[in-house]
Formats: C-alpha cells, sequence, structure tokens
C-alpha cells in the first residue's frame, strides 16, 4: 500500500506524537509499505528529519506555535501539498495532527477522493487552561468535532479518551493502542544510582516527559516539598525539557535535579535506576512514559484522571491521586517510599502489565483499518 501521513510534528522534535509517527513509520515500511510523509520544517529546525527506506518527505515552511513553541504550524500551501500527493497516488491518508497542515491532508483527500484516517493524540482544550485560553475550550472542541467527523475513523490511544470523544459526538472513533520496547526498557541489571549528592538508601523518584505547564509539574513539586520530614528520603530527577525548562527550574525546590531530554542506552538507564515513577499530568491521552516505566519495572505514582487510568490500576500496579492535588500525590509516594515490600510487588506487576503491550499488536488495528479503507 501506499499511505500519506500529515503531521504537524516530528523528529527531531521532542514529543509522544512525533516519536510514534516515527515508530509507525519504520513499522510500515520494514512491511514493505510506500510512505509520503508531509511535515513542516521550520525556520530554524533543531536537527534534520530521519529518512527511513521506503519513506519520501514532503517538506512544508512552517512557524513555532507562539506560547507553545515547541510546534511548529506549516504554512498554507495547499496547491503545491496536493499536486505532490497525487503524484504518489496514496491508496489512504492519515492525518495525524489537527492543525493547518492536518485540514490540508483532509482537503487533499476530498479533492482526490481517498480515503482519510484522522487520529487524536493531543487532548488540546485541557491544555488550553494553562495557557491562558480556558475560555476556548468548548470553541475547541466544536473545532475537533467538526474536523474528526470529516474522516471516514478517528483512531485515539485509550479507552478512557474514545469514550469523552464519543460523548462529546465525535463519530466512528477507535482504539489504536500503545505499545512499548520492553527489550530496551527492562528492570533487568538495575543500574546503580550515580553520585546526585543524595543518601545512598534514598528513594529515587523519576519523572520523563515535557516540561510544559500542561504536566501540572508545580503540583508534583509541592508534594515533594511536603514529603521534606519523611522517615525515608527521597531524590527527585526530572528528565525532559521544553521551552518552559527555564520556569520550571525556578518554580522546582533546590535539590531536584535536572536531567535534561535523554534517549536511546542513558534514558533506559534513568529508569533503571529510579524506584518509583511520578507522574502529575491529567491532560493526557495515554501517557508513552507510563508504560516506559512499567516496562523498567517501576510502580507509578499517577492521577485519577486522563489516559493514565489506561495502564495504571490502583493497588496493581502503581497508586492513583487526585488529580491537582498535592497533599494526595504526597500521601501516594510516602506509601510506596515508606513500604519496600508494596514497592516491589507493584514494581513486578508492571513489569507483567508492560509485556503484555508490544508494539506490533498495537499497530495492528491501524494496519487493518488501512487495508480496510483501501479495499472499500
Amino acid at each position: 500500500m501506499r499511505i500519506a501521513l500529515f503531521s504537524e510534528t516530528f523528529l527531531p522534535q521532542r514529543n509522544g506524537v512525533a516519536l510514534i509517527l516515527d515508530r509507525l513509520i519504520r513499522h510500515l515500511t520494514t512491511q514493505g509499505h510506500e510512505v509520503l510523509l508531509a511535515v513542516p520544517i521550520s525556520w530554524r529546525p533543531r536537527g534534520e528529519v530521519p529518512l527511513h527506506p521506503g519513506l519520501r518527505v514532503l517538506r512544508v515552511p512552517g512557524v513555532p506555535l507562539p506560547r507553545y513553541p515547541d510546534l511548529t504550524l506549516a504554512l498554507p500551501l495547499a496547491p503545491r501539498v496536493m499536486r505532490e500527493v497525487a503524484d504518489f497516488r496514496p491508496d489512504v491518508i492519515h492525518v495525524v495532527t489537527e492543525y493547518s497542515l492536518g485540514v490540508t491532508g483532509l482537503q487533499t483527500a476530498t479533492t482526490l477522493g481517498i480515503p482519510a484516517i484522522a487520529s487524536f493524540h493531543t487532548n488540546i482544550p485541557r491544555y488550553l487552561p494553562y495557557y491562558g485560553f480556558g475560555w476556548a475550550g468548548e470553541l475547541c472542541w466544536r473545532y475537533l468535532r467538526w474536523f474528526h467527523n470529516q474522516a471516514a475513523v478517528t483512531f485515539c490511544p485509550s479507552e478512557t479518551n474514545r469514550h469523552e470523544l464519543l460523548e462529546r459526538g465525535f463519530r466512528n472513533v477507535r482504539v489504536w493502542p500503545r505499545g512499548v520496547d520492553t527489550t530496551r526498557f527492562a528492570p533487568s541489571g538495575r543500574a546503580t544510582p550515580g553520585d546526585d549528592g543524595a543518601p545512598h538508601d534514598a528513594v529515587r523518584l523519576l519523572y520523563v516527559g515535557r516540561l510544559t505547564p500542561e504536566k501540572d509539574l508545580p503540583v508534583l513539586f509541592d508534594a515533594y516539598e511536603q514529603l521534606r520530614n519523611l522517615r525515608t528520603p527521597l531524590q527527585l530527577t526530572l528528565v525532559g525539557d521544553g521551552a518552559y525548562t527555564g520556569i520550571m527550574r525556578a518554580r522546582a525546590p533546590a535539590d531536584v535535579t535536572f536531567a535534561g531530554y535523554l534517549e536511546g542506552q542513558a534514558l533506559s538507564e534513568a529508569y533503571a535506576a529510579a524506584d518509583v515513577f511520578v507522574f502529575p499530568s491529567r491532560s493526557e491521552t495515554l501517557g508513552n512514559v507510563v508504560l516506559e516505566a512499567l516496562a523498567s519495572g517501576l510502580p507509578v505514582v499517577g492521577v485519577r484522571d486522563g489516559g493514565t487510568l489506561e495502564n495504571v490500576e490502583d493497588g496493581l500496579n502503581g497508586v492513583l491521586c487526585e488529580p491537582g492535588d498535592a497533599g494526595s500525590f504526597a500521601a501516594g509516594i510516602r506509601r510506596l517510599a515508606e513500604n519496600p515490600a508494596l514497592r516491589s510487588r507493584l514494581g513486578q506487576n508492571a513489569r507483567t502489565w508492560a509485556e503484555a503491550r508490544g508494539w506490533d499488536a498495537a499497530f495492528a488495528p491501524l494496519t487493518a483499518a488501512y487495508e480496510e479503507l483501501a479495499h472499500r
């Protein structure tokens, strides 16, 4: 098959959508499919777009989104894009993001008579209050509903997310789950913590993700401060970066370690050196880093909201807390920090949970939909 993908984000940008899209392209090209990727390139790109055999990249100029420079919006060059897509002759068009390039993808599908699939990765209305645009939430939902209902099928990453979309009037919503590389992320041979200044017997807390407002990191910082007098010492490390890194550093307690953006072996070792994964975000549609933590044998302290509920079960592989409540989050951390036996049991269950979630099975519903629409 030939698949045309439209996405406002891709590597070297550092976010879950870009990483999943890269993995999808590798999966498709390995299976012998041809892929065209339409993606914006900012005026100041942070690196080269990776190429895979069987991948053709259509680079569309773009500009960083105001107040969220981690995302680049493509300029409206629909005629040029449509010509190149027509020349590629795709069997199906997959619109990965809902911004300007996504609209171009839907227009191209309609004009050329090609079936379109859309995917819902990011709960944008939940982001808006963090950037001063909470008043625009309902308008945003109306736009997203209009956008996705033009596609034959919309895929989202979790059942929790699917139910929310159906309740808001989205049609033909299916789940495209996420997988995890249980070879790369594993608890075997746990790394020895480095010299981070923490006591040798400290319980090491780890957060991985973008350092942006919608991740609710102040809740984590406040919870950490509340546990200063805990009998068991704690050490908190944050892995990730973003346009708001400086603000988060200024807001964090003085002894928090900022490790920056890590990938490859360095990221695997960061998980392996930790004892508990802490993730206060309530804006997730899934949370890929949660699966990586579970595969690494880490119990998760998360919130009882959003996509975290897809993979964390309270008392089975983690602890769920009230969203936005630092006191509840501190209690969750304390529960695991003071009970090594519980921490070990939940960590073993976490690994078992992740082992049942491989990438081949995760891609199956999506590729089946490609075949279904292409034959239709």
